[in-house]
């Protein structure tokens, strides 16, 4: 079937409109019961329950993007780890909306020397996601999915070998008409449901793996009464919000994967998007409670660690005149990255010299131990139960916004 044909075929074979619910197949509908009325109990979801987290499977999958320091790469052994490689899109198509698939495949050459490994994730994200929110009748939405289909296509015929997906496809709002998921009802959350899986339903068809995304975006210790940057709600209704949207994000992956492995993105950073410490590490014991288990209950096969600490180290280690677009990346460029980094591995003070090599080798060595250490911190909760122990910073204003 060429691609222009399956972005005019019916996308999805849910259909949650009352009228049309005898069509569905009742499977599907018992298990789309189970996402909407299970995620209406996440309010306060238990953190150590073995009775759900023992649903998992008894070893998930870890992947891990290349560490900084390759003499750190024995240590991954014991973990039971597996690479993986992130492709970015072309720059044309932040214009464009299509996929130049050449240029695609000369990353994939270049990053990986011609031999992916075998889990591959193609990252499209602006327009595309904006165009997949569209009238599913509007050109923008049937162009964006003749694209991406037509890139893991060609993706995959030239390496077969590789498994390959989209990055946070299905991509569920984090905010449903200003509220979280944990207070919103359930024919709120079927609406959403709907419109995002027939959306995503075409692209999910065409992976071998699924990998939403279920980033951390609100700090609770940002929390300032009057304070039009403050978080909204309680420190408890924040994270109860977050722990039941990665659930209903990793429910509604498992629902269109149709059995391929579930496994979604997860950042050891503070990223953009809410309101936190952008580019901080998160601390370890939050990342494993608000991240990695609703994930597990919610069934998630394993988890792709995304740290991008090769390339951040570059920017942020690049002479000042080389900057160029990370320089200015809205709080995510050169300026965060090294403010986190002068406050998470050299105790807030800042070097005098960025482009100093013995700066680089640091970062180098400590990021990379803080990638082993979160991927260990999943093992450790995975096999044992075990939580990172809770660090003395939780509840402090977070050092690095007091300038901001």
């Amino acid at each position: 079937i060429c691609p222009r044909e399956i972005a005019h075929r019916p996308t999805s074979n849910l259909n949650l409109s009352r009228g049309s619910m005898p069509i569905i197949n009742w499977s599907l509908l018992l298990f789309l019961c189970f996402i909407l009325f299970g995620i209406q109990q996440t309010t306060n979801p238990p953190l150590t329950s073995p009775e759900k987290t023992s649903q998992a499977s008894s070893s998930l999958i870890l992947l891990y993007e290349a560490l900084p320091d390759t003499a750190s790469n024995i240590q991954l052994q014991p973990l039971r780890v597996e690479p993986w490689v992130l492709i970015g899109q072309d720059e044309a198509s932040y214009k464009t909306g299509l996929i130049d698939i050449d240029s695609i495949a000369k990353q994939v050459l270049t990053r990986t020397r011609g031999i992916p490994p075998t889990w591959m994730m193609l990252d499209f994200e602006d327009p595309f996601f904006a165009n997949l929110d569209k009238d599913p009748n509007s050109p923008e939405r049937q162009a964006t999915i003749q694209t991406m289909v037509a890139a893991i296509r060609a993706m995959k015929a030239r390496w077969p070998e590789s498994k390959w997906t989209f990055y946070g496809i299905p991509n569920l709002p984090y905010w449903i008409q200003g509220k979280g998921w944990a207070s919103v009802t359930t024919e709120q959350k079927r609406d959403v449901l709907q419109r995002v899986a027939d959306a995503a339903a075409p692209l999910v068809a065409e992976s071998d793996w699924v990998s939403v995304s279920i980033y951390d975006y609100y700090d609770t210790r940002m929390l300032v009464r009057g304070s039009p940057d403050s978080i909204r709600g309680t420190p408890e209704s924040v994270r109860a919000d977050g722990r039941a949207w990665r659930m209903a994000r990793v429910e509604l992956a498992k629902l269109l994967a149709k059995g391929k492995p579930v496994i979604p993105n997860v950042c050891p950073f503070w990223v953009p998007g809410g309101i936190a410490p952008y580019c901080h590490l998160i601390q370890p014991r939050l990342f494993i409670e608000d991240q990695i288990i609703p994930a597990m209950e919610a069934g998630a096969k394993g988890f792709a660690l995304w740290t991008g600490t090769n390339y951040l180290i570059q920017i942020a280690t690049q002479a000042d005149d080389q900057g160029g677009k990370t320089k200015t990346e809205d709080n995510f460029g050169i300026k965060e990255w090294r403010k986190a980094f002068t406050q998470d591995y050299f105790d807030g003070r800042e070097p005098t010299n960025w482009n100093d090599p013995q700066v680089h080798r640091k970062l180098s060595i400590d990021t990379s131990r803080s990638t082993i250490e979160t991927l260990t911190n999943i093992r450790a909760w995975e096999t044992k139960k075990i939580l990172p122990p809770l660090t003395g910073d939780l509840g402090k204003e977070p050092p690095p916004m007091k300038n901001q």
